[in-house]
């Protein structure tokens, strides 16, 4: 016996409008569950400002560049720079003033850098950048004294220019020397005393010498 909608009881009516409703919202909620996890892994893999990798990234990535180097017997290197005087910018010019002069700083330090090359922001005014399958790690020299020509060069801003440089210190491993940790803290020497040395400069330190 078929039955039409016309013997659909007003009851069966409704269960079915609230069946069909809840199914429409379990899928509208799905979807905003993914676009929220989505949104979630960008603000953890990328720096909101700057667009960069952030320091999670960074580690990830320079864990596979270690055991890439160690496979084949490369050298790599990290690169730690500092705005000079930032705090000053902030102080003077205002906070839309800083925020800037770090946009113009990060997409200047993409640009000089290889596409296999990763550059972070790691919090504040200080970048890090990854050089990975170094033939020779005493290359990163020569990228370090790139970046310090073309990172000071004023950054515009509401019709002035505002006058930048960076320190930037070097930390260069051969294989057989790669330690993450060691990496970073020897990063960070280099970039101190490149600040000692009176800014606008780079500082190497170079592991197995224990020399910077």
């Amino acid at each position: 016996m078929r039955v039409g909608l016309a013997h659909v009881l007003p009851w069966q009516f409704y269960w079915l409008a609230v069946t069909l409703a809840l199914l429409a919202w379990v899928i509208v909620l799905r979807r905003r569950i993914r676009e929220s996890e989505q949104r979630f892994r960008d603000l953890a893999q990328h720096d909101t400002l700057t667009g960069l990798a952030t320091r999670l990234v960074l580690q990830d990535r320079l864990n596979v560049a270690l055991e890439a180097a160690k496979r084949h017997h490369n050298g790599l290197a990290l690169l730690m720079l500092d705005i000079d005087r930032f705090k000053d910018i902030n102080d003077t010019r205002g906070q839309h003033a800083g925020d800037e002069v770090l946009r113009v700083t990060a997409e200047r330090i993409v640009q000089a850098v290889r596409k296999s090359d990763t550059v972070a922001r790691m919090g504040g005014d200080e970048f890090i950048v990854l050089l990975p399958d170094l033939i020779d790690p005493r290359a990163a020299e020569s990228i370090a004294a790139k970046l310090v020509t073309m990172l000071s060069a004023p950054v515009p801003f509401a019709g002035r220019e505002l006058a930048v440089s960076v320190s930037i210190g070097v930390c260069t491993a051969s294989p057989g020397e790669l330690d993450p940790d060691v990496l970073l803290k020897n990063a960070d020497a280099a970039l101190y005393l490149a600040k000692a040395q009176g800014k606008n400069c780079f500082e190497v330190f170079f592991i197995g010498t224990g020399e910077a």
